[in-house]
């Protein structure tokens, strides 16, 4: 054999190997990506609306009245026209959580502790 027959076939096996190595990756990512949870669309179908006043009620429940005023005011001005949002500016009413909308570092409860005081520098 020459040299040249012998570099052919070592082309032709690297080759070879290479298309393997590309096969096996192709096989194996296919794989991974079955494996992958894919969003599930009861979840992401739900009315953003909904999601912020479920939000803004377990903020209430923890008394994180901050972040309930928050959601609540992004519910009623990205949703007027919304069931919920007639609901949101009932809850807007509420002193505890109207309070933390204006000034939330002048009320205790609006940073989440029950009855303390800030303290003053």
């Amino acid at each position: 054999m020459t040299t040249a027959q012998l570099g052919d076939r070592y082309a032709w096996r690297r080759m070879q190997r290479t298309w393997r190595i590309i096969s096996l990756m192709a096989v194996l990512l296919c794989g991974l990506t079955a494996c992958l949870k894919w969003p599930n669309p009861e979840v992401s179908s739900e009315q953003p609306d909904r999601v912020l006043f479920k939000r803004a009620m377990s903020a209430v429940e923890q008394d994180r009245f901050a972040v309930a005023n928050l959601a609540l005011q992004t519910l009623v001005n990205t949703y007027p026209d919304s069931e919920y949002a007639s609901k949101a500016e009932l809850l807007l009413v509420n002193p505890r959580i109207a309070e933390c909308g204006e000034s939330w570092n002048s009320f205790p409860q609006c940073d989440g502790r029950r009855g303390t005081t800030l303290p003053t520098p």
